[in-house]
Formats: C-alpha cells, sequence, structure tokens
C-alpha cells in the first residue's frame, strides 16, 4: 500500500486572489479561459495510515464502514431507501438531531461514448464526468438558498457521502481531499459555478476555489471498498474561520492504478 502519490491538480490561478472567479461559460478571451486555472503538482498522502484516523472533527473528512444493500445503480431505489440509510449514518456519526437529504450524482467517467467528452452516460442524467478542477460545491451564499428551510436560530451542515456506486473497490480516479485546518483563508476564492446534466440543471451557485499551497496537506484513501463511504464537510455554520467551514476536494489521476 502506498504511503502517497505524486499526481497533478487544477487550482484556481493566483491572479484571481481576492476576486471573484469567472465562470468558464462566461469568459471573454481565450486567455481568460487559460487562466481560470493552473495545474500545479501535489503529494496526496495515504490517509489510512494516518493514527489517529482523521475525523470530521479534526480533518473535516472521515472515512467509515456503511454496507448497503440498496442497488445504488437504480436511481429510484437510491431515492426511497438509500436515502434513509444516508440520514440513519450521519444521525450516527454526528450526533445530529434533524437530517435531511439532497440530490445524488453519479460519476462515471469518460468512456469514449457520444456526448460532451465522451462521458459515459449516468443512471439519473447527471454530468458523470469526473470533477477534477479543486473546489468546494458551497459557499456563504447557500445560507440565502436555505432560508425558509432552517430555521434562523439553527446551524446547519452539509455532508458529502461520497462511495463507489457500481459494487466494485474504486481503483483510478480517486477523490482527494484538503486537511481543512491546513488551509490558509488566504487560499480561498469565490467563483461563479453552473452545474450541468439533468441534476440541478444549469443551476448557478457560488462555489470555492483554492489557490495552491505548499502548506495544504492532500489525502486520499486508496482502494475504497463498495462498504466504505468517506464523509466530507460542504459547509457548515458552526465554524467561524473560512477554511475550517468546507473541504476542497477534487478527483485525482492515481499513477500507481494499473492501465
Amino acid at each position: 500500500m502506498p504511503t502517497s502519490i505524486d499526481t497533478t491538480a487544477n487550482f484556481a490561478h493566483p491572479r484571481h486572489r481576492g476576486y471573484r472567479v469567472p465562470n468558464q461559460y462566461s469568459a471573454a478571451t481565450s486567455d481568460d479561459l487559460a487562466t481560470l486555472g493552473t495545474r500545479q503538482r501535489i503529494t496526496v498522502h495515504n490517509a489510512r495510515l494516518l493514527n489517529p484516523a482523521p475525523t470530521l472533527a479534526t480533518h473535516g473528512f472521515e472515512l467509515v464502514r456503511a454496507p448497503t444493500i440498496v442497488d445504488l445503480m437504480d436511481t429510484e431505489a437510491v431515492q426511497s431507501a438509500f436515502y434513509g440509510e444516508c440520514r440513519d449514518l450521519l444521525r450516527r456519526v454526528t450526533g445530529a438531531g434533524e437530517v435531511r437529504g439532497g440530490a445524488h450524482e453519479y460519476r462515471t467517467g469518460f468512456g469514449g461514448e457520444k456526448g460532451p467528452r465522451g462521458v459515459k452516460p449516468t443512471p439519473n442524467g447527471s454530468g458523470g464526468a469526473y470533477a477534477q478542477g479543486i473546489h468546494s460545491d458551497m459557499s456563504a451564499a447557500v445560507e440565502d438558498r436555505f432560508a425558509g428551510l432552517i430555521p434562523d436560530d439553527r446551524h446547519f451542515e452539509s455532508i458529502n457521502i461520497w462511495r463507489s456506486a457500481d459494487g466494485g473497490t474504486i481503483r483510478m480516479m480517486p477523490l482527494a481531499v484538503c486537511a481543512s485546518p491546513s488551509v490558509k483563508p488566504d487560499d480561498i476564492v469565490f467563483g461563479d459555478g453552473q452545474n450541468t446534466g439533468n441534476i440541478r440543471q444549469y443551476m448557478k451557485v457560488v462555489d470555492q476555489r483554492l489557490i495552491h499551497g505548499a502548506h495544504q496537506r492532500w489525502y486520499y484513501f486508496p482502494d475504497m471498498t463498495p462498504d466504505e463511504v468517506l464523509l466530507f464537510r460542504q459547509y457548515d455554520t458552526r465554524k467561524e474561520a473560512l477554511n475550517l467551514r468546507t473541504v476542497f476536494h477534487t478527483a485525482v489521476a492515481d499513477p500507481t492504478t494499473a492501465p
């Protein structure tokens, strides 16, 4: 089992420090598009070797065992049964008194099929492509989006549940997560995002991007089995420090993966 892998990841360009990163679809010139991001080499450490193991409280992410009997490629079964499993899981791990579910998406990658960039079709029409730009899906703007759903006197935390959906071990394009305490608030910039696919189609969002820093500490869990689930924080209103409110993440190419 490797102690780490060396790979590359797509960060926000430093020119955007202190500014808002425009949407890639609205870049005025090719130069604007080319300088939205910059690829940097990073070392991604094997989180399985950490002792004690990382938790939502210490790192912003946590690996837990959570077997399921639901066919996760059956999107109707996911909504009718798996969402309930997810709510129970989060109650158990976090102790939350109330848990609500959101949408689910699939990452099926590229398979040479017809369509944008040859992305494989997904069971529910979600985008499907591996998310290879470092990001956090939520920012403080989500508080306005949730207005009316959560009482004004209550905090909330959004947690992503990431796992294998096809019953196989995850061996390629693992998800890399950055330990939130290793991020400096000055590394964070906001960006105009836009969801594609049939899930939340073309919904515009304000997300967060990350400028590269040597102090940032990246981790992954190699060979995640179908019974393992990676939980990571998307947004937490209880955290005062900007860097602790979220966990930046991206899919990365694992050079140790057999072709």
